[in-house]
């Protein structure tokens, strides 16, 4: 399965996904003008991977900012992966967030609790 590396710009985050190498990453701002557009590789990706995933998934997400719609498709990705437990295969995300920034933190906290896939918490 072909990796997935899209850069950062001002509006979109640096992306990863890389099946060979369990690296699944999310780092930057989510606000792009058109989600749907930016998020639909990503998506169709990991539709892909979940044809055959990992024996561990483990997704990190360093986000600085997203907004209303990229939060959508944020789930939307979580909701995929919730399948891979169901095959008795691990899968956490990792959650980064700025020490001062609790909004994240509680953003995180509500998509651990909408996604039943184990979240941790990191601040920096």
């Amino acid at each position: 399965m072909k990796p997935l590396k899209l850069l950062e710009t001002s509006d979109t985050p640096e992306v990863t996904l890389d099946k060979e190498r369990g690296r699944f990453e999310f780092y930057g701002k989510i606000m792009p003008e058109n989600p749907k557009e930016f998020f639909e590789p990503i998506i169709e990706w990991f539709h892909e991977y979940l044809k055959e995933p990992n024996q561990e998934t483990n997704l990190v997400f360093k986000l600085d900012y997203f907004n209303t719609a990229a939060s959508k498709k944020i789930i939307e990705i979580l909701s995929l992966l919730q399948n891979i437990k169901k095959e008795n295969k691990a899968v956490q995300v990792n959650w980064y967030y700025k020490s001062i920034d609790e909004d994240m933190l509680e953003v995180g906290e509500t998509f651990s609790e909408i996604i039943h896939i184990p979240f941790n918490f990191y601040p920096y």
